[in-house]
């Protein structure tokens, strides 16, 4: 999860920016590179409480996981949606191929709610801090490199070359 401290129902996102860092300064400069790849987080409007939508993504499995990624930030950060909300979700789920209706049913049940809080604590207790957050391993390297956030194309390049044993172009 994003932030586990988040209210259910989200927040909205400059009253939770104020509250956690006093300011979105921080997310200037995401910004900016992100529109520079065509996701400028142009209606950024609440900051999730994202339990529902990891259990959407459990839902959905590694069939519909890429598809779904997509959508969730879509929704929240271009649309300007509440990914915390079971009804946008449902509809999220709908942009994807998924049922609706089933989705709903399982957001408003109890299924999927250990196995993700289980995922979660297990990736808190292995370092992750922030999404994204990337785990790179290979045989050139000691131990895997982990980082967290928006990254260039260049930099992931460049780890992936190291990581691979190869020169970088």
């Amino acid at each position: 999860m994003i932030d586990p401290g988040t209210k259910e129902g989200g927040e909205e996102y400059m009253a939770y920016n104020r509250r956690r860092w006093g300011s979105d300064g921080w997310t200037h400069s995401m910004r900016a590179k992100g529109a520079k790849v065509g996701a400028p987080f142009a209606d950024w409007k609440t900051w999730p409480n994202t339990l529902k939508a990891h259990r959407l993504m459990y839902f959905g499995g590694e069939e519909y996981a890429n598809a779904l990624k997509g959508a969730l930030f879509d929704a929240c950060y271009e649309r300007g949606e509440n990914i915390s909300d079971v009804e946008c979700l449902a509809v999220v789920a709908s942009r994807v191929g998924l049922e609706a209706a089933a989705a709903r049913a399982y957001l408003q049940s109890d299924q999927g709610k250990t196995e993700v809080a289980a995922e979660c604590q297990s990736a808190s207790r292995s370092g992750v801090t922030g999404v994204p957050y990337f785990i790179v391993d290979g045989d050139h390297v000691e131990r895997p490199y982990g980082f967290s956030g928006a990254v260039d194309s260049g930099s992931l390049l460049n780890v992936f070359n190291e990581v691979s044993g190869r020169e970088a172009n």
